[in-house]
């Protein structure tokens, strides 16, 4: 029957098992894919240290295969034959193997634990820096608290699996050789019949015990995540949970959460701890059937006791070794889920790079220049920027104003490159900034954002944060310039202050006069200010003002202010909306229009905001 003439209930089924298969042959090369991975990338520099734990392992399997045979030969010679030269010498022949079978097992899993330790700390380095140096469109994609799980969580999952695997492979599998080789050296008809009802059903039950194990595993590692997400930002946004009294809200929701990574966690674990019994009843009934048949044949005298009391023991110790490499599966499947998750993020491709020609930002003037810029962000429809031209010409001060989301902030983003234009260019005393490398664009403007970010560290590393040298003398200088020297000497510890996280000790009005000082201490030719006195109140934020006009003399400043007090001697103005300039001039100039700025200056001194 020709496929076109085949029932169409039958060619489902043969297209449903064609998808199983399918499906199972690239879970199973993903799984290859990432064994190979982890060695090529991260286990390579120690590949001379698991020559050694594999020698050690073969030791290891070897003094294990011995031991059945001393078995042997004790109820062989010492019980049966009453050899007296043998009661001391099996003993001792026992005795030296097990030390070197300690010797060989204690040397093996502390190289494996300095290999899984050492090649999982530079996986979690790389996944630091493809992090930091990640383009911010990519890395803002995803929570931090996902991020967090994967770095913690997922990582070391990976490790775990990765040295299991190999333990299994290189100490367990050969053991477990070594024993049935045994086996068969002593009578092979017992030995087949272990082999064939153990290890084929065994491989079987193991295949199906994986699958679940890895989609348990997958949905597991994706709601610890979703927990780590939900705790940041609880604790982030703690203030406003207790401010709105939602604390059981979000006791509840992190319930849920924590039930549901219990239900993956412990269907996981089920299929992890079903391997065992599976091999354990497996091996009962091969056991029942070798005591029958060995019984028979000693019977016949085709086998002595010792003999049959060598296989008995070989059959035991294999349990161990056996029930690893069953788990095996089950185990690698776990890695294969976090480790998707861990080389999803190091495969990502940065769209925000270094031309291959990339010359240093030469600045002499400091002149900035939009021609045309037009951007839009991934996740939205409209353009944020659409043929945006605007002028700064050296040393002068140019003011962004505007309502929130016509595209002020963005012009920032784009002058120091954490985006890329889609249309126009954006220059740098006539230096398109895509043509020059990020690190020179950088080290050539200073940025204060309207949210202060503060490290967890002391007030001084705050101040001096970027900088090679650390000059006490000008750190202070840079704070008195930024009207923080004073509240910094009230500390308890002066400029030795831990600020706590994100600056959490710190008023607003501290936090945003501590980024200044930082800004101020760059001492960069192109300041870029974004509503960087919006947190201060009116005294802090005339003294800040006034520090702020010393540091703009000679230098080019791109300001965004909300408040129109702080940018009225501005040499222009550019007004902002949609996206688009829609005036520009001084602030006379623009007042005189009577258009959107002077509709903006009206409110806000009728409001009494400015």
């Amino acid at each position: 029957m020709s496929q076109d003439t085949q029932p169409a209930s039958t060619l489902a089924t043969h297209n449903q098992r064609h998808d199983v298969k399918a499906r199972y042959y690239r879970r199973k090369s993903r799984s290859y894919a990432l064994i190979e991975r982890m060695l090529r990338s991260y286990l390579r520099p120690y590949l001379w240290l698991l020559g050694i734990s594999i020698f050690a392992n073969i030791i290891v399997a070897a003094t294990t295969g011995a031991l059945p045979w001393f078995i042997q030969q004790a109820i062989d010679k010492v019980f049966t034959e009453r050899d007296e030269s043998m009661l001391v010498l099996i003993p001792a022949g026992v005795i030296i193997v097990s030390i070197i079978k300690g010797l060989a097992t204690y040397g093996s899993n502390v190289i494996m634990s300095y290999v899984g330790q050492r090649s999982t700390a530079n996986l979690q380095r790389d996944l630091f820096a493809r992090l930091v140096r990640g383009d911010l469109a990519y890395v803002s994609s995803q929570h931090t608290g996902e991020y967090i799980s994967i770095f913690m969580n997922d990582a070391t999952r990976l490790r775990d699996t990765v040295s299991t695997i190999i333990v299994a492979l290189a100490r367990h599998l050969l053991t477990i050789f070594a024993l049935i080789g045994f086996m068969f050296t002593i009578n092979w008809h017992l030995a087949m019949i272990y082999t064939v009802i153990v290890v084929p059903m065994g491989i079987v039950s193991m295949r199906r015990l994986g699958r679940v194990t890895r989609k348990a595993s997958r949905q597991g590692l994706e709601e610890t995540g979703g927990l780590s997400t939900l705790i940041a930002e609880t604790l982030g946004g703690l203030r406003i949970v207790k401010a709105y009294g939602q604390e059981d809200d979000q006791i509840k929701r992190a319930g849920s959460v924590v039930d549901r990574v219990l239900q993956f966690t412990m269907t996981a674990l089920r299929a992890r701890a079903a391997a065992s019994p599976a091999i354990e009843a497996l091996a009962g009934v091969a056991v029942g059937a070798i005591i029958f048949f060995g019984g028979y044949q000693s019977m016949q005298g085709n086998l002595s006791a010792g003999e049959f009391m060598g296989f008995i023991t070989a059959l035991l110790a294999v349990y161990q070794p056996l029930r690893s490499v069953a788990n095996m599966q089950t185990i690698l499947q776990e890695g294969v889920s976090a480790g998707e998750r861990v080389f999803s993020i190091l495969d990502q491709e940065d769209h925000i790079l270094d031309k291959p020609d990339a010359k240093t930002l030469t600045v002499t003037q400091g002149a900035l220049k939009f021609d045309a810029v037009t951007f839009k962000y991934a996740s939205r429809v409209t353009p944020a920027l659409h043929g945006v031209s605007i002028d700064v010409p050296a040393g002068q001060t140019v003011a962004l104003v505007g309502a929130s989301g016509s595209g002020k902030s963005t012009l920032l983003n784009l002058v120091l490159r954490f985006f890329d234009t889609d249309e126009g260019k954006i220059e740098i005393d006539g230096q398109d900034v895509r043509d020059v490398s990020l690190l020179s664009l950088r080290a050539a403007s200073a940025l204060v954002t309207q949210d202060p970010f503060l490290f967890d560290d002391t007030i001084a590393n705050n101040i001096a944060y970027g900088q090679e040298t650390f000059d006490m003398a000008k750190i202070e200088a840079a704070a008195r310039q930024a009207a923080a020297h004073d509240f910094i000497m009230e500390m308890p510890d002066g400029y030795e202050t831990r600020v706590g996280e994100g600056g959490a000790r710190l008023s607003g009005g501290q936090k945003q006069r501590v980024a200044i000082a930082r800004a101020m201490l760059k001492n960069a030719p192109i300041l870029l200010l974004d509503e960087a006195t919006s947190a201060l109140d009116t005294a802090s934020e005339q003294q800040v003002q006034q520090a702020l006009s010393e540091l703009m003399k000679g230098r080019t400043s791109l300001v965004i202010a909300h408040r129109l007090s702080t940018i009225m001697h501005a040499d222009n103005i550019y007004v902002m909306r949609d996206g688009q300039v829609c005036e520009s001039g001084t602030h006379k100039q623009l007042l005189a229009q009577d258009g959107v700025y002077a509709e903006l200056h009206k409110k806000q001194f009728a409001d009494g905001d400015a």
